[in-house]
């Protein structure tokens, strides 16, 4: 156990050479949606013997995820105070169902098939830092006041935000605040009011007609030929139909069609991902790729159909909370240090759903080295020479920068002791927290 009786140089060292190898062996020993369970246990056995949370406040939600409750004093005498009573901190747990390749990574995911290649390793991380710090100075938040974590599973299409608030992780909570690591300067923070980032939708698109040989394409209708035309319409949408003051991002990931090259398939499969950051952007959006490709795949004597599984909607922050972010990073930091600078993202978040029940705010810190950019020699030979890290979230080269461990625990009880109206660390503490 780290001993912080008093924070110097060396204990806060060493709390972060400690969370490193938590971040670490949590990253070697990835878990994919609704699979975190050893995920869960190294958590909760962590929080027991390194932040002495007792075990009656830490509570099993969702399955696979925890609810850990820090309470402040309750003395009998003190009446509740009016205002702000608990404030919601949320972490995601869950890897991608992918294969990393760091083969230079001491802890390279060992599990085939799940690798955190998004960072919610080092998300899981920070808020075990924030719990360590925070449960040392417990006595000095208000009276009748608690910090409530949400340690969360299946963020990745598991709308685990949501089996999160069935199970009652928001009872009895006033505000909440996460964040994402992102490609942005490392240390810095991108946060602002309103849509933070977007609305995903999926869609599947089959193209079907009778097929035939590859040698006589005028006796048959050929839907690899209507599909093609169809790819092309579609990067319509966005000039031809909607405003050139909304966003939003069409793609078409994956093509599928025929078993031989002299065989002109009976069937073509598409699919790809919608991103916008309003309702009536993706009505119109909906509209006029079931047109086109309804009309298109006509127009060369097949069928076209389209099916559209919707995900998690629009996260868009509090303005108020948003703010609060902003003046909480410019105090500790500097304002150089916090921008709006590309808001919103085109990637979606179920802390949407959080949002969309109380007020809160969900930012990005940064972790790119130097303006970093990834080439294709780069890819091919990860980490070669002096090459910083991959930072590109879902890549599978990329890994989470510890660097900002410290950065994000020292966010996280700022904006505690800022809505709750305490201080629990000197200004000189939090330093020595983040240097």
């Amino acid at each position: 156990m780290v001993n912080l009786a008093q924070l110097t140089p060396d204990t806060t060292a060493d709390l972060f050479a400690q969370l490193t190898q938590l971040r670490r062996h949590l990253h070697k020993h990835a878990e994919v949606t609704w699979k975190e369970f050893q995920t869960q246990a190294t958590i909760k056995a962590f929080l027991l013997e390194h932040a002495q949370i007792p075990e009656e406040n830490i509570s099993v939600c969702a399955t696979t995820g925890l609810v850990v409750n820090i309470y402040g004093p309750t003395p009998a005498d003190t009446p509740t105070p009016n205002g702000l009573k608990c404030i919601a901190f949320r972490g995601d747990m869950d890897a991608l169902a992918m294969t990393e390749r760091n083969p230079h990574l001491e802890y390279e995911s060992v599990n085939v098939g799940a690798a955190h290649m998004c960072g919610h390793d080092g998300h899981v991380t920070s808020l075990v830092g924030f719990a360590i710090l925070l449960q040392r100075v417990r006595h000095l938040l208000p009276p009748h006041t608690s910090v409530r974590l949400l340690f969360q599973p299946a963020e990745e299409g598991g709308f685990g935000a949501v089996k999160m608030i069935e199970g009652g992780c928001l009872d009895g909570v006033d505000e909440i605040y996460g964040y994402h690591n992102g490609p942005f300067p490392l240390g810095s923070v991108a946060v602002r009011g309103g849509p933070m980032m977007a609305h995903a939708a999926f869609f599947s698109i089959t193209v079907s007609g009778p097929g035939g040989h590859g040698s006589a394409p005028h006796q048959t209708q050929d839907p690899v030929l209507a599909a093609g035309h169809i790819i092309v319409a579609v990067q319509s949408i966005m000039s031809r139909s909607v405003s050139a003051q909304e966003s939003a991002v069409i793609s078409i990931t994956q093509v599928h069609g025929g078993e031989a090259d002299n065989v002109i398939p009976s069937k073509v499969t598409l699919s790809g991902t919608i991103r916008d950051f309003s309702p009536e952007v993706f009505a119109t959006i909906e509209a006029r790729l079931r047109a086109i490709v309804e009309h298109t795949a006509a127009a060369y004597g097949t069928v076209g159909a389209v099916t559209i599984h919707d995900s998690y909607p629009v996260t868009v922050n509090a303005h108020a909370q948003a703010s609060i972010v902003t003046d909480v990073v410019a105090a500790a930091y500097g304002p150089e240090k916090v921008s709006s600078l590309g808001l919103p993202v085109s990637g979606s978040e179920d802390f949407s759903y959080y949002l969309q029940k109380i007020p809160g705010a969900f930012y990005f810190v940064g972790t790119k080295e130097h303006n970093y950019e990834p080439t294709a020699a780069d890819v091919s030979n990860p980490c070669c020479g002096q090459k910083p890290q991959n930072r590109g979230l879902h890549s599978d080269t990329y890994d989470f920068n510890d660097d900002i461990l410290p950065i994000t625990a020292r966010l996280f009880l700022e904006l505690a002791q800022h809505r709750l109206g305490c201080t629990l660390y000197s200004k000189a503490d939090m330093e020595l927290i983040s240097k």
